[in-house]
């Protein structure tokens, strides 16, 4: 069976968080923002359980609806690259004071390391990208990248933030996101679908 990917926009910045899953009833959620209701409603809608909640990097807007997903789902482990865990567990460093909030999670957490994961029968390859953040990862799932906000269509993600290095996620972007296919499917953290040929060829700012 093929892997699905389900896009929710959540959170006070329109995050992009994800459903993953291929076939039933183990599901992966990718960067949850708060207000999950709609992400709760449909993985209950299709008879899904949380077994991970994976993190392309730590900055505020992608990890402040763990709570909300653990509450129904306690057993759901959490993974998040080491290089993370500082913005994860401190609200200075993952901006969250921005929005209002002093954010931080402090639960227990898995280790994402460059490589394969499994969980039941999904598979998914993690590559790290920093860049953008210390240990910002993209997932790759068959077809399909989730870049976290190393990359967007037409764009790349900002880089004043703490930890954020520039020339590092150029580098990145350009040796390790684009060997793969051209036809690589990227759903950004943020905005439209894109794909890794057209960002390749006409994203200004890797050209």
């Amino acid at each position: 069976m093929p892997i699905t990917i389900k896009r929710f926009v959540a959170g006070p910045v329109e995050t992009n968080c994800f459903v993953v899953f291929n076939g039933k009833p183990a599901c992966c959620v990718v960067d949850p923002s708060s207000g999950c209701d709609e992400i709760l409603a449909y993985i209950r809608g299709e008879s899904l359980n949380v077994s991970a909640i994976l993190l392309t990097h730590a900055h505020f807007d992608h990890c402040m609806g763990i709570e909300e997903i653990k509450e129904q789902f306690p057993d759901a482990t959490v993974w998040v690259h080491p290089d993370e865990i500082r913005l994860l567990t401190t609200p200075h460093y993952n901006g969250s004071p921005m929005v209002g909030v002093h954010y931080s999670y402090t639960g227990p957490v898995r280790e994402l390391h460059e490589g394969e994961l499994v969980f039941d029968d999904i598979t998914l390859t993690v590559l790290p990208v920093p860049g953008h953040s210390p240990g910002g990862c993209a997932f790759v799932l068959e077809d399909y990248c989730l870049p976290g906000d190393a990359l967007f269509a037409g764009s790349i993600g900002r880089t004043d933030f703490t930890g954020g290095n520039f020339e590092q996620l150029i580098t990145n972007i350009k040796t390790r996101l684009f060997a793969l296919p051209d036809e690589t499917i990227v759903f950004p953290g943020h905005g439209n679908r894109t794909t890794i040929g057209r960002e390749k060829h006409r994203n200004p700012f890797l050209q």
